[in-house]
This record gives structure tokens, sequence and C-alpha cells, in this order.
């Protein structure tokens, strides 16, 4: 990757074995769970039709993560590109062939690296880093009551979205026998502080987004989300009238959201150039695994782009690395793999967030 000189360094020091990191949310350039089904004059030509298709969605999908919806216009068609240029690879599950039909569910990596620059030549900004991962708790109110547990048309909408690699990445919790005992879906729509704060800890998040589903009498659907965040709240209101039923309505309401609460995130995140800014900090280590920990860590930051060790001793070193963005992005991108860079009277110190 762009580090690798660092690693090296380190093994030609001692052997170590590897160690556990915390999961990252996912992949902005990664597309899972993108349903194809074509019909062709053979299931080989169905097939071919098929991959393609999905892989060009997920270009799509990918193009739209990574720019604001402000300049799209200023982007190609997906027509207009090669599509194998920037696949990287893809898997492919479920599939189902006929005599001349083919069904799959696809996923599919793209290129960074390539994506990003060519991109880049139509000046957009482009949001290659995620924001810390939020906790979705789906509730629906129709004529059965409330749910927040179990299996309904509203949580299962969301169930079918590839929620991990988005710019703001969601996590929706299992639904086991421990949460539904913790919250209810009165708890949750009150937005209980210190039940979803016990949930927050199991899923290792710190901000809840209550996605509330009212479908009426009528026909309508409502949605309303409620956002708890350590230090600020906020509201998503959505409305939905026509002759659809509630389920496919909520496609759109599901859509919607996701679409919103990433423009949030790219809004301060979108990165307008690939002019890079250089910085050296300082990292204290008690052993060589925190040490190779933290170097790991570095490497999950995508906004730094070169880096190198200044000086190193037993249980400190200074490292000096050349980032794209504003430093405010920069301190924002490492906070989300896991470090804290904080200006000191001795210079910038790069600390872990928390302790192993």
């Amino acid at each position: 990757m762009k580090k690798p000189n660092l690693f090296l360094l380190l093994g030609a020091l001692v052997l170590v074995v590897a160690i556990g990191l915390p999961a990252f949310a996912g992949n902005v350039f990664n597309v899972e769970k993108i349903a194809v089904d074509v019909t062709a004059g053979s299931a080989s030509d169905a097939r071919a039709a098929a991959l393609l298709d999905g892989q060009k969605r997920g270009l799509q999908t990918v193009i739209r993560r990574l720019t604001l919806r402000d300049e799209w216009p200023k982007l190609p068609t997906i027509e207009q590109i090669e599509v194998e240029n920037f696949v990287e690879g893809f898997r492919v599950s479920d599939e189902k062939t006929g005599r001349n039909r083919y069904l799959a569910t696809l996923s599919v990596q793209f290129k960074p690296g390539a994506l990003s620059r060519y991109l880049r030549n139509y000046e957009v900004a482009i949001t290659e880093s995620q924001a810390p991962s939020v906790l979705l708790l789906p509730v629906l109110e129709d004529a059965e009551g409330l749910q927040a547990w179990g299996e309904n048309w509203w949580r299962q909408g969301w169930m079918a979205r590839d929620l991990d690699n988005n710019p703001a990445p969601m996590t929706l919790p299992l639904g086991g026998i421990d949460d539904s005992t913790l919250i209810g879906a009165e708890d949750i729509l009150i937005g209980n502080p210190m039940k979803l704060g016990e949930l927050n800890a199991r899923y290792g998040t710190d901000t809840v987004v209550v996605a509330h589903a009212l479908a009426d009498v009528t026909g309508q659907l409502g949605v309303t989300a409620y956002i708890f965040g350590p230090s600020e709240a906020d509201v998503i209101v959505l409305t939905y009238r026509g002759a659809k039923p509630h389920a496919e309505m909520a496609e759109q309401a599901i859509d919607a959201l996701i679409d919103d609460l990433n423009d949030r995130w790219k809004r301060i995140a979108a990165v307008a150039s690939d002019d890079m800014l250089e910085l050296q900090a300082k990292l204290t280590f008690g052993d060589l695994p925190t040490w190779r920990r933290q170097l790991a860590r570095l490497d999950e930051a995508n906004l730094i782009r070169k880096m190198s060790i200044v000086e190193m001793t037993a249980n400190y070193a200074y490292v000096r690395f050349s980032y794209i963005g504003s430093l405010e992005q920069l301190s924002s991108n490492l906070h989300q793999a896991g470090l804290h860079l904080a200006q000191t009277e001795n210079g910038w110190q790069l600390s872990e967030k928390q302790e192993y």
C-alpha cells in the first residue's frame, strides 16, 4: 500500500506476531448486495450481461458516494466510462441459472487510486474517508403496534442495504434476546439515554439513529429519523403518499435517509485537491506490539499519502507524513482510525483513543 517501508523497518528490528485490531466500518470503494436479474438469448449471454450490469451499477454507487450531489452534473454518465478499468475484483453469490436467464448477488471492489484520479479530472471534491459508524435502530409503527425487534418489512428493508461501505456507515444491531431485553420500542423512541448508552457500548458506537416508520391506514408512510449524538441531536422528516404498498415506499425512504446522512458527512470530509501538506508528530509506545498497532492505525488513515520515520527510540518515534485535505479533516480521519492528534507546546502528538 502506501507505507510499506515502515513495516520493513519494523521487521528488521525484531520478529513479532500479529495482534488483533478493532474492525473498521467498511470501504467506500466496495459495493455489496447488488442484485442482478437478466434474460438474454442464452444462459451465458445472460450471465455476461448481468455481471456487466452489476459492475456498472456498483460503479455508479461508488461515484455518488465519493462526490457531492451538487457536483454530479459535472461527471460523465456511467455509459461514458470504461467500467472494467476501475474494477479490482468481484464476488458472486446466490447464483441461479435458467435456459436464458441469470440471477445472482454481486459484491464489487473498485480501484481507489485509479477512480479517485479519474474523478479529480472533472474538478470535483472526493470523500474517501468514512465517518464513525452510528447505531441504526429501525422502529415500525403500524396496525400491529410498535415493533423494534423481530422481522418486519421496515427492518428487512434496512437489512437488504449495504450499510457498511458508505461515507456515513451504520451498524444494525443483531436484534437478539440481549438487545430486546435491554431496550424496547417505547424507550428507543423517547431516546432513553441510559439504555441507548448501554446499546452504544455494546456495539462500539457513540451515536444512535432511530428510524421511525409510521404506516397509517390511509396508505401514507411517515418516516422520522431521530439522531442522538454525544453532543447534539437532530431530526429528519420524510412523508410518502400514493397507491404503492408501504414496503415499496419504504425503499425510497431508506435510500433518502442513507443519502442524507452521507451528504452530511461529505460536506465535512470532501477533499477538493490532491495537493499534499506535511506534518511531523510524536508517537509514544510502551512496547513493540503497541508500536506495531499504532502503525497499522496510521495505515488506516487514507488521507495520509506518504510517511517516514524521522527518529525512533525504545519508547517513542517521530513520524513525518504527507496528507491531503485540511488539518481538521486529517484529525477526523485519524480519529476514525483510532488515533487522536493534538498540538502541544512540544509539537504534534499522536495517541491512541483507548488503551489495550
